[in-house]
């Protein structure tokens, strides 16, 4: 019986390391890892998460978007990815997005919302790349001015800045 259960073990080790090798296929970043994405996701690029550099990020689809916010004055320019293409090249399939800022700030976000509002992680403000002192690297922007009706304090709560680390769950 203890042969059995052993080789049995041995059989899931070996199974579980083939899966999470075999999912890991996305490339590594070569720069400093400005981003981490884990939890329910089936691409990676360490272990069971997928880790970002800024190229990696920018290489991702583009979108603008013109917004105003509690933060800024005026109208911003913001340009980064779209949750829902950051979702999709994660292959994730959970249904909340929590993220965390340098700070350990949390904040979450339901995937159907990530999928359905065009909500950017943006990595320039106006054209420039945002430094760790003005909400960078990347910050969450919401489409305020598009869509009044999420100019309310649920959201600009879920506006994190400086994210380091996203969570699927």
């Amino acid at each position: 019986m203890k042969r059995i259960l052993a080789a049995a073990f041995l059989l899931l080790q070996v199974v579980w390391a083939g899966v999470a090798t075999a999912a890991c296929d996305l490339p590594s970043p070569t720069g400093e890892v400005i981003l981490k994405i884990e939890g329910q996701i089936q691409a990676c690029n360490s272990g069971l998460e997928a880790r970002f550099d800024l190229a990696m990020i920018e290489a991702l689809p583009k979108r603008e978007i013109k917004t105003q916010n509690p933060w800024e004055q005026g109208v911003v320019t913001y340009q980064g990815v779209l949750l829902r293409d950051l979702l999709d090249y994660v292959k994730a399939n959970g249904n909340v997005m929590s993220f965390v800022a340098l700070n350990d700030f949390r904040a979450d976000i339901s995937v159907e919302d990530a999928r359905t509002i065009d909500i950017v992680l943006a990595y320039k403000r106006n054209g420039e790349y945002m430094p760790v002192r003005e909400k960078g690297p990347l910050f969450v922007v919401f489409p305020f001015t598009d869509d009044p009706a999420l100019a309310v304090e649920s959201r600009f709560a879920q506006s994190v800045w400086q994210v380091a680390r996203i969570t699927v769950k």
